[in-house]
């Protein structure tokens, strides 16, 4: 019987890769980002010890359109240059195991529950960044394997939470212990042109609007509470009005994962909340609960 282990709600912002403190604080100035030691500190303080297999990481830049796709791969490795910001990212070579067994586990489960998914292993599928700088902190010696998984762009909430419901008990099913990685950040709403590189700092100050910092805000309180179905029924709402990352299906799959509004695990902060470009950014840690509930939750899935 396999487990989630662990799940964790992380921004992967390509400042990640600038590795030189001077050009660091030449591009953010006043306000240089808390992730460069709250992704590490996250690594050595809660993952290195922990007990699992494989990542399963959805990841909010790898958009599909009329199914679900995991990346159906034995082995995820080459060498990425970002099509976005090629100057910040470029060159990064990787080599992960994937993790093509529990890949096409999670698409016959979902095929069961009615759910259009597919495990693809074709030639030259891309990875993404939200894949890649993650691995790049949280999986440093390669030690565990990738999964990654995309977002479907044309979803409801109820779609992301259902799919996340074949993950979780697919996983149930399988051997692999498992962490659960939500890539992506909160508000998505950008500086425009004339202004963007105005607002690089780290500050939450640099928030595109005051409206969507407070709704950030909100959210990040029920995740400190675990209060993750008041989450999930703001979900709409949160779409409507903040443009969340992925539509905020990164959450959504991971919370579907775990009992959906059942789910009662409360995050733990690393780093700050903080402005990416406009955009709002966080990264949480979720443990388990003395109270079993959610592995009960999985077997009566």
């Amino acid at each position: 019987m396999g487990k989630v282990v662990a799940a964790i709600f992380t921004t992967h912002v390509p400042r990640l890769m600038i590795h030189e403190p001077a050009a660091r604080k030449a591009y953010m100035g006043r306000h240089v980002t808390t992730f460069y030691d709250a992704m590490p500190n996250l690594e050595s303080e809660r993952l290195s010890d922990l007990d699992f297999d494989t990542f399963v990481l959805i990841d909010t830049h790898w958009f599909t359109t009329i199914e679900y796709v995991l990346n159906g791969h034995e082995r995820l490795s080459g060498e990425y240059t970002s099509d976005e910001l090629p100057a910040m990212l470029h060159d990064h070579r990787y080599d992960y195991l994937g993790d093509s067994v529990l890949a096409h586990a999670i698409q016959d489960e979902a095929s069961e529950r009615g759910i259009r998914a597919l495990a693809s292993a074709h030639r030259n599928l891309p990875v993404h960044y939200p894949t890649l700088n993650v691995m790049h902190y949280l999986n440093p010696q390669a030690r565990r394997r990738v999964l990654s998984v995309g977002v479907c762009q044309t979803a409801s909430v109820k779609n992301d939470l259902l799919f996340g419901a074949a993950i979780g008990q697919a996983i149930w099913k399988s051997p692999r212990r498992v962490v659960l990685i939500a890539s992506g950040g909160l508000s998505h709403r950008f500086w425009d042109y004339d202004q963007i590189l105005e607002h690089a700092s780290a500050s939450p100050d640099d928030i595109s609007s005051t409206a969507n910092r407070l709704y950030d805000e909100r959210i990040m309180e029920w995740f400190r509470a675990g209060r993750h179905g008041e989450v999930i029924a703001a979900a709409d709402d949160y779409r409507a009005h903040c443009s969340p990352e992925g539509r905020f299906s990164h959450y959504l799959i991971t919370a579907g994962a775990m009992g959906a509004d059942k789910w009662n695990w409360r995050g733990e902060q690393f780093g700050e909340y903080e402005a990416a470009l406009g955009t709002g950014q966080a990264i949480f840690y979720f443990q388990p609960s003395a109270s079993g509930s959610v592995e009960r939750i999985r077997k009566a899935a």
